[in-house]
């Protein structure tokens, strides 16, 4: 069954353990340093669920190349391919700052250690960082307002051909028009290893072996939004030729006997696979919040009554 069509028939509960402005997709603006630079180019997206965020972080479009497949003895295309970044994990909300902890990452180590202090206007939403040492300024780019608010947890892949269940990190969010998918490495033996190395991503790859950069390397995260067809087709995407980069497939759930649990059945590359996912969020229809309160009279008369000048060159700005 599809996943949206599935979410309409379940009463599963969702768990909203975040503000619910904070819930949708972003797209960050800009990033602006202590040291006065800043940069506005960098592709940067944040899809939230209840309890999951993904993210992810791209060159801009026409710099991004990725090494030719089997290739990996040139240490200069891979150690571009290593400079990206995409990741799920779980949220924490607790005194007006948002954390993270758990989840995947392409990155052997967390680029963004410090939590997230939130405030949000309008659709733009500010992130101060606690040591002052950057603030980024996102987007909220839902412009439907109602739509499903889903997010799965991905816990294990089944190759119904072997009958072999084997771990898999992963996640996917969808916010109205807009989705996001995570899959985590297939080896995570391999990822275990070298995430205890204490070493970058950049640092492992020179020191692994060739078999060892193609599991490294094998991890996928993109950003879908929904066509006319009701298909999540892919705006951006961190492996350019990764077999799922094309759409999200939202076909072949299942309900299980356990009420947090969803099941999916795909063909992937000749191989029938079954994907066990957690619930996070289940919302067919959510309204998504495109603008703010503001709770002082005196402010909204204000508004008002200087609009004329105010109003002069407004318009929403998604990027």
């Amino acid at each position: 069954m599809n996943l949206i069509k599935l979410a309409s028939k379940s009463n599963f509960k969702s768990d909203i353990r975040v503000p619910k402005w904070m819930l949708g997709i972003f797209y960050r603006r800009t990033i602006s340093f202590a040291d006065g630079l800043s940069d506005t180019q960098t592709r940067v997206f944040w899809l939230q669920s209840g309890g999951l965020t993904i993210d992810l972080r791209l060159p801009i479009k026409q710099e991004q190349r990725n090494h030719p497949k089997g290739d990996y003895e040139n240490l200069e295309t891979l150690l571009e391919q290593a400079n990206l970044d995409g990741w799920y994990a779980h949220t924490c909300w607790e005194k007006n700052q948002l954390s993270w902890k758990d989840g995947a990452s392409y990155q052997l180590h967390n680029r963004w250690p410090e939590p997230a202090e939130l405030r949000r206007i309008g659709n733009c939403m500010m992130e101060f960082a606690p040591s002052g040492a950057y603030v980024e300024d996102w987007r909220h780019l839902n412009q439907i307002n109602t739509g499903p608010m889903i997010g799965l947890e991905l816990e294990s892949e089944t190759d119904l051909n072997t009958g072999i269940t084997l771990p898999r990190s992963g996640a996917l969010i969808i916010n109205g028009e807009y989705a996001g998918l995570v899959l985590g490495r297939t080896n995570m033996a391999i990822e275990h290893y070298w995430l205890t190395s204490g070493l970058t991503l950049s640092q492992a790859l020179q020191k692994a072996s060739f078999e060892q950069r193609s599991d490294l390397l094998d991890f996928q995260t993109l950003v879908a939004q929904r066509n006319s067809s009701s298909c999540y087709k892919t705006l951006h995407t961190l492996d350019l030729d990764a077999p799922d980069a094309d759409e999200i497939q939202l076909e072949g759930f299942s309900l299980t006997k356990d009420k947090n649990i969803l099941n999916q059945r795909i063909a992937l590359q000749g191989r029938d696979i079954e994907r066990r996912w957690r619930i996070d969020s289940l919302e067919p229809s959510f309204s998504y919040q495109a603008t703010t309160e503001v709770s002082e009279k005196s402010a909204r008369d204000w508004r008002k009554c200087e609009s004329t000048a105010l109003d002069r060159y407004t318009r929403v700005v998604h990027d």
